[in-house]
């Protein structure tokens, strides 16, 4: 009769310490969600909700390293992680893959001190998204103005193009890969902007310091070596970092290199247009462009591909990641459904049809982001701010006409 006692006792001290909580976070909105420990067994779970198209980010700090007597464990909707350990730093961040998750912090024993903080972003998982017959963009055709130089051209059949999947051999003369010299496999992607010029990300030369790097012009299918006549691998002589450029963080991720030969541009392989100023492109669609992965454990793709992606607010990169500098915004957040830039794409052009030329102007080049194709949008570096360090590069190194 003692054990029995005994049994009914422990179970209702460790049901008495169980507590549950239904919260609806509105968008915008923050709130600190306490966990209250004590000498038993104590059980805090939220579940937690926002606005449709809203995603929840969460922090959570452990104020304990030990399995023993810890036990954080959050399902984003998609998955279930627990956490708990040396492994773990002591704040875990989280995402919720759409608008719902929840979390349970359980503790064994006088272990206080630990909470989570939760957010609703604002909505944009649930923004239309519709493909776009694009056979005519680049061609120049309906110009309302002309552009400085011939750039941001494409070379396309008038047949409409549909499902994301649109490339042609020399498409699109613009893209280059880059690699490390010598190297079979693209490192990174990149745009010509000159004759000797060549635009990419900071975090695809920085990590390589002093190794020799190559582009690749002109290229379609990097498995067949004889598909077009304007393949052609040219030595980098330079690379330029921004000074301000963060390994860490992936701020201030931009870079150019400088090419030992000067590109002969023929209808195949041409110069990018640059931006003449700020646009606001918030809503707008996006073209992102190159020979990455097409899924996050996937292998590289042999062809060029590419997808329209669309700008969105900054602020909803800026809630999930945090070397976003909303004061003086330097980067373009992205998002589609199912539909994204991943490893391999780095560095290359994000490309959008300027209505006044029907060319496409390069906006940004992709820096960075989570899991490919996911609910989190990605963050991409905006040429337009850079345009003055950029003039200055090709000024100081072999002057070229920028064509905007």
């Amino acid at each position: 009769m003692k054990m029995w006692v005994l049994i009914l006792i422990s179970c209702w001290v460790m049901i008495s310490n169980a507590a549950e909580y239904q919260i609806t976070i509105k968008s915008g909105e923050q709130k600190r969600l306490n966990h209250k420990g004590d000498a038993g067994t104590a059980e805090t779970h939220w579940k937690l909700e926002t606005c449709e198209g809203c995603k929840l980010i969460m922090s959570c700090y452990m104020s304990s390293k030990s399995c023993n007597d810890f036990l954080l464990t959050i399902n984003d909707g998609l998955t279930v992680e627990k956490h708990c350990g040396p492994r773990w730093s002591s704040t875990v961040l989280a995402n919720s893959n759409y608008n719902k998750m929840e979390a349970t912090i359980k503790t064994i024993g006088p272990v206080q001190g630990s909470f989570c903080h939760v957010s609703a972003t604002k909505p944009y998982t649930n923004m239309e998204y519709k493909e776009i017959d694009s056979s005519e963009f680049g061609l120049g055709t309906g110009a309302k103005r002309q552009t400085s130089c011939k750039c941001g051209w494409a070379n396309k059949s008038p047949a409409r193009i549909v499902g994301g999947k649109e490339t042609l051999p020399n498409e699109y003369p613009f893209p280059v890969i880059l690699k490390i010299k010598h190297d079979r496999l693209p490192l990174c992607g990149g745009s010509i902007i000159s004759a000797y010029h060549i635009l990419t990300a900071a975090h695809c030369t920085y990590p390589f310091r002093g190794l020799k790097f190559a582009v690749v012009i002109g290229e379609h299918d990097i498995s067949k070596s004889d598909e077009t006549p304007f393949t052609k691998e040219i030595d980098v002589k330079e690379t330029f970092d921004h000074p301000k450029y963060n390994d860490d963080h992936s701020e201030y991720d931009i870079a150019i290199a400088l090419l030992e030969e000067k590109i002969e541009f023929n209808n195949a392989v041409g110069p990018v247009c640059l931006p003449n100023s700020r646009t606001n492109l918030l809503g707008e669609y996006i073209k992102v462009m190159g020979w990455g992965r097409t899924q996050t454990k996937g292998s590289s793709s042999p062809t060029l591909l590419k997808v329209h992606l669309r700008a969105i607010d900054l602020s909803i990169c800026g809630s999930m990641y945090s070397s976003i500098d909303l004061k003086d915004p330097y980067q373009i957040c992205t998002w589609a459904p199912n539909r994204d830039s991943c490893q391999g794409d780095s560095g290359g052009p994000l490309v959008w049809r300027d209505p006044e030329t029907n060319r496409y102007v390069q906006v940004a080049l992709v820096s960075y982001g989570r899991k490919c194709g996911s609910t989190d949008p990605a963050v991409n570096t905006d040429v337009s701010y850079f345009m003055d360090w950029i003039r200055k590069i090709i000024s100081d190194t072999v002057p070229q006409e920028v064509c905007v």
